[in-house]
């Protein structure tokens, strides 16, 4: 693997700490970060915020840090973010000695199309994200790549599939799965048929309605309207 360039970052030395200072480092375009390890004293620093990011987005892992007049070799060891996740408030950055082997997650990146995934209602699961590496502080990939173009229905990609590059190993178990291909099958819902012969649905309000104006007058009972009824009957 051909060794690459090491971007680095200068970072200023911060006296104060606390989250109201944080608070104002971050209104002013810089961020906080903490650089440790190596047995040496930690360091309280702050850097460039728009650079930090631009790193990050790049799935950087190594940096040479400049403060004052020395450099040295950290990894970007944890990054915290706002409640929202989308504001980076703080980095640690932890001394790394270059000829030493380190453990970084970095992105699994899927790759391929899966004959499968032709079938109706077939999908592709991928538990992993992130692949733990372990490695020279120099050879870490920027991803590692899994081939899943010859996945059919119910055929699996486990850890020990994968190619990883020279001089890169994986913490992880060798069988565990990284990739399947599975059919999500409709759920038929059957509705019950009416039984046969069975009863008119009975129609509320009907029965009332007959009794007022379809079933004749009880013997006796006085002719509908009531006292005009009885008016019309004393006239005869």
């Amino acid at each position: 693997m051909a060794k690459r360039e090491i971007p680095k970052v200068k970072v200023q030395h911060r006296d104060r700490l606390g989250s109201r200072y944080a608070a104002r480092l971050r209104k002013a375009g810089q961020l906080p970060v903490v650089i440790y390890g190596h047995k040496k004293e930690a360091v309280h620093a702050s850097a460039n915020a728009e650079e930090i990011h631009d790193l990050l987005h790049r799935n950087t892992h190594l940096v040479e840090v400049v403060v004052d007049k020395s450099t040295e070799p950290c990894l970007v060891k944890e990054v915290q973010w706002d409640h929202l996740g989308s504001v980076i408030v703080h980095v640690d950055l932890a001394r790394v000695d270059l000829n030493e082997r380190v453990k970084v997650e970095v992105p699994l990146v899927l790759i391929g199309d899966a004959p499968g995934l032709k079938e109706a209602g077939a999908i592709l699961e991928h538990p992993f994200t992130e692949i733990e590496v372990e490695c020279l502080a120099t050879e870490i990939p920027d991803n590692v790549k899994a081939d899943v173009s010859s996945l059919k229905v119910d055929d699996t990609l486990t850890v020990k599939d994968i190619k990883l590059p020279e001089g890169v190993t994986t913490t992880l178990d060798p069988d565990t799965i990284i990739a399947v291909i599975t059919v999500v099958k409709e759920e038929v819902v059957e509705v019950a048929a009416p039984a046969e012969g069975g009863a008119e649905p009975e129609v509320i309000g009907k029965k009332a309605e007959e009794g007022a104006e379809g079933e004749a007058p009880a013997a006796g009972a006085k002719p509908a309207g009531g006292a005009a009824g009885g008016k019309e009957a004393a006239k005869k």
